[in-house]
């Protein structure tokens, strides 16, 4: 039997890689791992790049909570604000994780209301790319105005509620 050389050395990366991206594969957190209630405290400056460097809105703390549901969709409170049609969803993949591209999971939807004292109010299309180092939510909220570069708002570094 003549066998090709590259035949071979395919089959034989295949076998040395193949566990190392089921080990990538294994190490990622679920959507049904976000349910339950996430709540956490960070510094709001403005929803708008103009807010925040106009000084419209006092900065200040503002608590975040988020409620995740086992199916992906997502409830809460952002400062005075309220979410509203959001899901979470799966972000990036393996290879993604891999080169270190994307988040892992990202929150899709909208904010309504005004954050703080000062701020726009009204809806606005939002997204929030996070990880979980920890078990935490660590990322960030953007919010997203058609033919703008989205703005990022607010920190988003959230512990799960007991």
């Amino acid at each position: 039997m003549n066998t090709n050389p590259r035949t071979i050395l395919s089959l034989t990366m295949l076998a040395i890689l193949l566990p190392a991206f089921t080990l990538l594969a294994s190490g990622t957190a679920t959507l049904s791992d976000l349910a339950g209630q996430w709540h956490g405290k960070t510094r709001f400056k403005g929803i708008s790049y103009e807010e925040a460097t106009q000084k419209k809105v006092v900065p200040q703390d503002v608590e975040t909570l988020l409620h995740i549901s086992a199916d992906g969709k997502v409830t809460g409170q952002v400062g005075g604000a309220g979410l509203s049609d959001c899901v979470v969803e799966l972000n990036r993949g393996w290879f993604g994780r891999l080169i270190n591209i994307k988040t892992d999971f990202i929150i899709r939807g909208k904010i309504i209301g005004a954050v703080a004292v000062g701020s726009e109010s009204g809806t606005n299309t939002i997204n929030a790319p996070f990880n979980l180092p920890d078990g935490r939510i660590r990322g960030t909220l953007f919010v997203i105005h058609p033919f703008t570069y989205p703005y990022p708002f607010l920190d988003l570094r959230l512990s799960r509620e007991p």
